[in-house]
């Protein structure tokens, strides 16, 4: 979805960053990096996003 994607460049310096870590084999591990993205947050200012139950 492009719009999110806008959003989320534009807004990139306001969320936060968080790591984890995933074991691969004994005494390896990758570690991705992301940031936290609050959905409400999302659906108030990008009016593409849509939430629905499942």
């Amino acid at each position: 979805m492009p719009e999110t994607r806008e959003w989320f460049i534009s807004n990139i310096e306001q969320l936060r960053e968080r790591s984890t870590t995933t074991p691969v084999r004994e005494g390896i591990r990758y570690t991705t990096v992301g940031r936290l993205v609050p959905i409400q947050t999302v659906l108030r200012q990008v009016k593409e996003v849509k939430q629905y139950k499942l």
